[in-house]
């Protein structure tokens, strides 16, 4: 599967992307929806991937600690990558200011 440290960290890396789209893709179906849809949404996408990231672990259990490292890093560095973008609620244009005269 996999037997050396450049393909743990391009599966890892994989897995991540893929997993930090679904993450992103479901927040933002569910973003003007209400706050228990949203944290219900958030928690069940952080469950999912803590889930994977066990999976991943116990499917390389038998690999070198190196390799098993590596993929998980890239796992949850790529993932992160998704969430260090702000969501931004789509409100159109608001003005907190009064309009100015001159």
């Amino acid at each position: 599967m996999i037997k050396e440290i450049f393909m743990s960290v391009l599966a890892g890396l994989a897995c991540g992307v893929f997993n930090g789209l679904i993450s992103r893709f479901s927040l933002k179906l569910v973003l003007n929806k209400s706050d228990k849809i949203f944290y219900s949404v958030w928690a069940a996408g952080f469950f999912y991937r803590l889930l994977f990231l066990v999976a991943a672990v116990w499917l390389l259990k038998n690999k070198n600690y190196i390799i098993l490292i590596s993929f998980a890093f890239a796992l949850i560095f790529s993932q992160f990558a998704f969430e260090v973008i702000p969501l931004k609620k789509d409100h159109g244009f608001k003005r907190n200011t009064p309009a100015s005269h001159n």
